[in-house]
C-alpha cells in the first residue's frame, strides 16, 4: 500500500534547502541540524496541528528522519496545508514497519474489516 505525507531529514543538511528560512539563525559550522530549534519547532507545532485534526496518519522516526504518511485523502490533504513548503512523497506501508515510536493508523486493520464486512 502506498501512503502520501512528508519526511524531515535531521541529520542531513540539505533539509535546509527546503526550509531556508527555518535555518537563517542556525550555525552550520557549530551545531547539528538536530540542534536546529527552529526546525523542532516548525515540525512539533505542524505535527500537533495535523494531528488536531486527523488521526488517521503514521508519524514517528524511520532512521534519522521524521515522517508523517496516510493512505486516507482527506488526512493527506491536511498534512499538505499545514507542511506548504514541503512537497507530499510516496512510501510503501512496508518500509515504515522500522519506526521507531510511532504514531499509527492500522491500515492493514482497515483493510481486514472491508474483506469481513463484504
Amino acid at each position: 500500500m502506498k501512503l502520501q505525507g512528508i519526511t524531515i531529514d535531521f541529520y542531513d543538511k540539505r533539509t535546509c534547502g527546503l526550509l531556508p528560512d527555518l535555518c537563517a539563525q542556525w550555525d552550520i559550522r557549530y551545531d547539528e541540524l538536530e540542534d536546529n530549534e527552529e526546525l523542532i519547532s516548525y515540525w512539533e507545532d505542524s505535527l500537533k496541528k495535523v494531528l488536531s485534526k486527523t488521526d488517521k496518519v503514521v508519524s514517528g522516526n524511520v532512521e534519522g528522519k521524521s515522517i508523517l504518511y496516510s493512505a486516507d485523502e482527506e488526512a493527506i490533504k491536511i498534512i499538505q496545508d499545514e507542511f506548504k513548503e514541503l512537497e507530499l512523497s510516496t512510501i510503501e506501508y512496508d518500509d515504515i514497519i522500522r519506526c521507531e515510536h510511532c504514531i499509527k493508523h492500522d491500515y492493514i486493520a482497515d483493510e481486514n474489516k472491508l474483506v469481513e464486512a463484504n
